[in-house]
C-alpha cells in the first residue's frame, strides 16, 4: 500500500507498551503485568507486577494509551513440539493439518513458534478462552497489539538470551541449547530471576518482557492460523498509521499557517504603511505642485521661514491669548525662531518650524504651571514646556519662557 511505503516502519509502533499474562491456574486468574518504554538504546521498566483482576491495573497505562500485548498461559494451554525438514516450507494451514489432525480449526486459537534447528512449537486453546480475555480489554477500551498463546512465546527473548542455558517462566523452565528452545519443564522455585542487561526479572515477568520486547522491536515471534488473532497487530498498525498521519498532517498544517501568517502580516504592515504616506501625501499634493515653482526660485528663503508647514499663526496666537491668566504678563511671542545652534557665518539663517516662545512675567509658579497645563489641552498643541522660570536678586517679577511645539 501507498502508506506502507510512505509511513516508517517505528511509527507502526509506539514506543511504549504493556505486556499481561493471563495466567489460569486451578485457583482462579491472576495477571502479570510489566510496562515497557522504549528510550532508543535502552528498555526501561516503568512499572509491573500482579494483581486479580484487570481493573486493578494501573489506570495511567489506559489514560496514556499505552498498547497492550496479552500471553495467555497455564491451564488450558496445549503445547506440541515438532521437528521437521521437508516440511519447513509448508504453509502454516498445512503444518497444522499435519501435525494436528484431530484438532478443528475453527473451534481453537492455534499459533506455530518456528525456530531456526528446524523445530517448532505449536500452542492452541480454545476460542472461548482468549475471547473471554479480548472482550474485557476491548470492553476497557485497551489498545490490544497482539495476543501470544503459551511459554513458547520466551522466544521473543531470544536477541538478548545468548548468555543463558534456562529461563525461569510463570509455568515452565525453559531449557536452551545453541540458541534455542530445546525443551520446557515445570518450574519448582518461586525466587527463580535473571538478569538480562542489568534488568532484573522474576519468573512472573519473563513472559511479558519477552512479548514487549518483541512488540517494540518489531519482532514477529508467532505465525497466527486463525484469522481473529491474524487482524489484532494489522487493526493495531492500521490506527497508529492513522494517528502518524494526523500528526503529519496537522504539523503541516501548522507550518502552512505559520508561513501564511508571517508573509500575511509582512505584507500587511507594508500595505498598511503605503496606505497610510499615500492618504499622507495624498493631502498635500495639490499644495506641493501648486508652490513647487514659487519654491524653485525662492528654495532658501521659504525653507528658511518655515512656510510650507501651514501653520495658522494669527490663529494660533489668538488661541493662545485667550488662555493667558490674569497675573502674567507677555514680553515676547515668537514663532518659528531662529536657529540659534548654528552659529557659522558661512551659513544661511535657519529657522525651527512649528515652535513657539512666549516670555513674559509671573510672580507665582503655580500660575504658570497651570498655563501650560492648558496650553496642553489645546488640540493645536503637540508639546508644551516650562523652559524657564527665574527670580534676579532685586527681588522684581519673575521671568518666563515658555516652548510649544505645534501640530
Amino acid at each position: 500500500m501507498f502508506l506502507d511505503r510512505v509511513i516508517p516502519s517505528k511509527y507502526l509502533v509506539k514506543q511504549s507498551v504493556c505486556a499481561i499474562e493471563a495466567l489460569c491456574e486451578d485457583n482462579g486468574v491472576s495477571y502479570n503485568y510489566i510496562w515497557l518504554k522504549n528510550k532508543g538504546k535502552t528498555i526501561d521498566i516503568v512499572d509491573k507486577g500482579t494483581v486479580v483482576s484487570l481493573s486493578d491495573i494501573p489506570k495511567k497505562i489506559l489514560k496514556d494509551k499505552i498498547p497492550v500485548v496479552l500471553i495467555l498461559n497455564g491451564k488450558g494451554i496445549v503445547i506440541k513440539k515438532i521437528n521437521f525438514s521437508n516440511e519447513s516450507n509448508l504453509g502454516i494451514s498445512e503444518l497444522v493439518k499435519q501435525s494436528l489432525p484431530t484438532i478443528n480449526p475453527n473451534e481453537f486459537y492455534i499459533q506455530i513458534f518456528r525456530q531456526e534447528d528446524l523445530s517448532a512449537f505449536i500452542c492452541f486453546c480454545r476460542k472461548e478462552l482468549i475471547d473471554s480475555f479480548l472482550k474485557e480489554l476491548i470492553l476497557n477500551k485497551y489498545d490490544v497489539a497482539f495476543v501470544a498463546i503459551g511459554s513458547p512465546s520466551v522466544i521473543g527473548l531470544k536477541p538478548v538470551w545468548s548468555n543463558f542455558n534456562q529461563i525461569p517462566t510463570s509455568t515452565h523452565s525453559i531449557v536452551l541449547t545453541n540458541g534455542n528452545i530445546d525443551s520446557m519443564s515445570g518450574i519448582s522455585n518461586e525466587d527463580a530471576k535473571i538478569t538480562i542487561e542489568g534488568i532484573e526479572l522474576s519468573k512472573t515477568n519473563t513472559l511479558g518482557f519477552a512479548n514487549g520486547l518483541s512488540y517494540l522491536i518489531q519482532n514477529g515471534i508467532a505465525e497466527n492460523v486463525n484469522p481473529e488473532l491474524i487482524q489484532i497487530p494489522i487493526a493495531h498498525q492500521e490506527r497508529n498509521k492513522f494517528r502518524a498521519l494526523t500528526i503529519t498532517s496537522i504539523a503541516v498544517v501548522f507550518v502552512i499557517a505559520i508561513t501564511n501568517v508571517i508573509f500575511y502580516t509582512n505584507y500587511f504592515d507594508k500595505n498598511n504603511k503605503l496606505e497610510t504616506e499615500l492618504s499622507v501625501y495624498q493631502g498635500k499634493y495639490e499644495q506641493i505642485n501648486k508652490l513647487l515653482n514659487d519654491y524653485q526660485s525662492k528654495k532658501g528663503l521659504i525653507e528658511n521661514a518655515g512656510i510650507l508647514n501651514g501653520n495658522k499663526f494669527s490663529e494660533y496666537a489668538d488661541k493662545v491669548g485667550a488662555t493667558i491668566p490674569e497675573d502674567v504678563v507677555l514680553s515676547n511671542m515668537y514663532f518659528n525662531p531662529k536657529n540659534e545652534d548654528i552659529e557659522s557665518e558661512d551659513s544661511l539663517v535657519t529657522f525651527l518650524s512649528k515652535r513657539l516662545i512666549i516670555k513674559g512675567n509671573c510672580n507665582k509658579t503655580f500660575i504658570v504651571n497651570e498655563w501650560v497645563n492648558i496650553l496642553k489641552m489645546q488640540k493645536f498643541i503637540k508639546d508644551v514646556s516650562l523652559e524657564k522660570f527665574s527670580y534676579n536678586k532685586e527681588g522684581l517679577t519673575p521671568n518666563f519662557e515658555i516652548k510649544i511645539v505645534t501640530e
